[in-house]
């Protein structure tokens, strides 16, 4: 409980930027079979689950989980935008990757003999990384992922890496809405409502999938995140707008991957128990 108090008085650590997260697992949730709706309900102790999902960030700083810190990422030693592309042996760290923190939490949640606080600790990261690695910029090691490009978004100093987690996303669903909840909620029904691809998703193995989807993300940094030189420049306009599609684009390719993975996992075939 004591800690629970803790990570909820603690600042917010951008990735995706909280009202992506939100979208992300909200999304998730609407593709959820009845089973699954009941399995994370169980895990969550009840929990939004929004709200779980920014877990991962709230606690990263913490001395108990400061092990988690590499796992939001995988710095691609790569050279966009001439050349862009993942090799794990060499871009994800001993300690792990978002790659491999995808492959290993994704078993816990899915392991019946591990108690049930765990798996639902495992739950959680899962929910975001699931985020996380959709993210351009959490797929490459270029300035620190673009934290070390200052660029201003619509008159404001900030940084690269801050446009695309917290600034785009924010302009593009946020405005006009005083509650992050809601506003999640209606991007995640919006971009529910748009869906027109065949739900066909990776499944056939964690962290393969999750390289899958990191590579896919970090063709972005070449096709148009750093495409052109933004050193210094404003992107709350026309890179701006050509951002927005890419944003809604990732993010409900993470709301629907993530909803496949747990509607596979509670599929009666599976058998998977509570404890």
């Amino acid at each position: 409980m004591l800690l629970f108090i803790l990570f909820t008085l603690l600042p917010q650590i951008q990735a995706w930027g909280s009202l992506g997260h939100r979208t992300v697992a909200y999304l998730a949730s609407l593709h959820f079979t009845p089973e699954s709706n009941t399995f994370t309900n169980t895990l969550l102790n009840g929990q939004d689950i929004s709200e779980a999902a920014l877990f991962p960030d709230k606690v990263r700083h913490m001395p108990q989980f400061a092990y988690s810190a590499g796992w939001h990422y995988i710095d691609a030693q790569d050279s966009p935008p001439h050349q862009c592309g993942i090799n794990m042996t060499r871009d994800c760290l001993a300690e792990g990757c978002v790659v491999s923190a995808i492959a290993n939490h994704t078993a816990r949640v899915a392991d019946p003999h591990l108690p049930r606080f765990y798996r639902g600790q495992s739950l959680r990261f899962m929910i975001h990384f699931f985020g996380d690695v959709h993210q351009p910029l959490h797929t490459e090691a270029e300035d620190r992922g673009g934290n070390e490009v200052s660029v201003s978004f619509d008159g404001h100093a900030t940084n690269l890496h801050s446009a695309w987690d917290t600034l785009i996303p924010n302009k593009h669903a946020g405005a006009g809405h005083d509650d992050e909840l809601l506003a999640a909620w209606t991007w995640a029904q919006r971009l529910y409502a748009n869906e027109s691809q065949p739900f066909d998703e990776c499944m056939n193995d964690a962290a393969e999938c999750g390289l899958e989807w990191a590579s896919e993300a970090n063709a972005y940094v070449c096709s148009y995140v750093l495409a052109k030189d933004v050193h210094g420049k404003d992107l709350g306009g026309e890179y701006y707008e050509g951002a927005v599609p890419i944003v809604d684009e990732m993010i409900g390719k993470a709301g629907r991957r993530l909803a496949a993975w747990i509607n596979a996992m509670t599929a009666p075939a599976s058998a998977l128990e509570i404890q």
